[in-house]
């Protein structure tokens, strides 16, 4: 779950993301181990159109009590038949795969009416989520 703090509009402003996720991560073939990751953005300008550089932090808790720290510092963000995919890369920088590069996929499907944008506003939203910590 994704919150916006101030909510998401029709005009573009300075905005931050905080988001809760929960993994499935492969550590081996037919080997998977559960975790939970804590998003928070650096502050981008974003409307209910558009956004920018979506960089921030992320740590990574795994159920056998690892831990990863993970910096995402660029974003590419594309619409395709109303849904928002932003694709972040970066770098583990503290725990299990410090100095990986990270790939981090987030897709958004249409689930909130456009009138929300010209009333209150998006204050949240569901996204799929694909974390990959590369070899």
């Amino acid at each position: 779950m994704s919150r916006y703090d101030p909510p998401l509009t029709l005009a573009p402003q300075p905005t931050r993301n905080h988001a809760q996720v929960r993994y499935t991560c492969t550590t081996a073939p037919g080997r998977t181990v559960a975790a939970t990751g804590v998003f928070n953005s650096s502050p981008v300008v974003a409307s209910c159109v558009s956004t920018s550089k979506a960089g921030g932090m992320e740590t990574v808790r795994f159920a056998d009590g690892g831990r990863s720290l993970i910096a995402l510092d660029s974003a590419t963000t594309a619409r395709v038949a109303g849904v928002l995919a932003t694709v972040q890369s970066g770098r583990v920088t503290e725990g299990r795969g410090a100095g990986h590069f990270v790939r981090r996929t987030v897709t958004f499907p249409p689930r909130q009416l456009p009138t929300d944008c010209l009333t209150s506003g998006i204050q949240h939203n569901e996204a799929a989520v694909q974390l990959e910590i590369l070899p």
